[in-house]
């Protein structure tokens, strides 16, 4: 597919996208992660370019969505249409004139995620502050998690988030920090109120040296 193929993407105004939002629409962010914690359009999805992005995108918002792109550069933009394409999500329902520089200009409200390091999470689960959700997949959780951690695979969200408490510090991890993000931002989206990602994710976490268990015995 080259991007001269597709059809031209209709500009979106942030009071457009605003009433879009409130009747259901997805929004896909394609920033880093790190920007996207800092500021976003509320209820928006998280699905950075820097790792499987379209295949995260297929997954989780599903194959047959048309979501409208907030993107940080033309080239951002671009690249998400070209690579959204190959894995059939073809038709889009436009972008975000201006990007989310423009959402705060016209005064409406930007979302933060906290985010946490994993010496930080461990302080904070030694205080009972805050529950983990591990989203990572089954043969991971399998070779070590969090003692005490909830589980459920990014894959698991296109069906419905995890139940948890909706007004609880909720700490979110996976392997690196990717899938963790696109959770974090899928959770507050459902309404969660107290997102955390873990910066860093379970390989950090290790890295540090700090407790895990496995679920099943090594070399059974």
């Amino acid at each position: 597919t080259a991007l001269a193929d597709l059809p031209a993407l209709r500009i979106i105004s942030p009071s457009a996208l605003k009433t879009m939002l409130n009747d259901g629409e997805i929004a896909l962010d394609v920033r880093p992660g790190e920007e996207f914690a800092a500021g976003h359009v509320p209820g928006s999805v998280n699905i950075a370019l820097s790792g499987q992005f379209a295949s995260w995108a297929g997954t989780v918002l599903g194959l047959s969505s048309h979501p409208v792109l907030i993107a940080g550069s033309e080239s951002q933009l671009e690249e998400a249409r070209l690579r959204l394409a190959r894995v059939g999500i073809e038709v889009l329902d436009g972008q975000l004139d201006g990007g989310l520089a423009a959402w705060k200009q016209a005064g409406f409200p930007v979302a933060t995620i906290s985010q946490l390091t994993v010496s930080e999470l461990d302080a904070r689960l030694k205080a009972h502050e805050v529950q983990v959700l591990d989203v990572r997949r089954e043969p991971e959780w399998d070779a070590a998690h969090f003692a005490g951690a909830t589980w459920w695979p990014l894959d698991n969200f296109k069906v419905s988030p995890p139940a948890l408490e909706h007004d609880a510090p909720i700490a979110v991890h996976c392997k690196g920090g990717y899938r963790s993000m696109i959770a974090s931002s899928l959770l507050q989206r459902a309404g969660f109120k107290h997102v955390i990602n873990v910066i860093g994710g379970f390989d950090a976490w290790q890295q540090e040296g700090l407790p895990s268990v496995s679920a099943k015995p090594v070399g059974v």
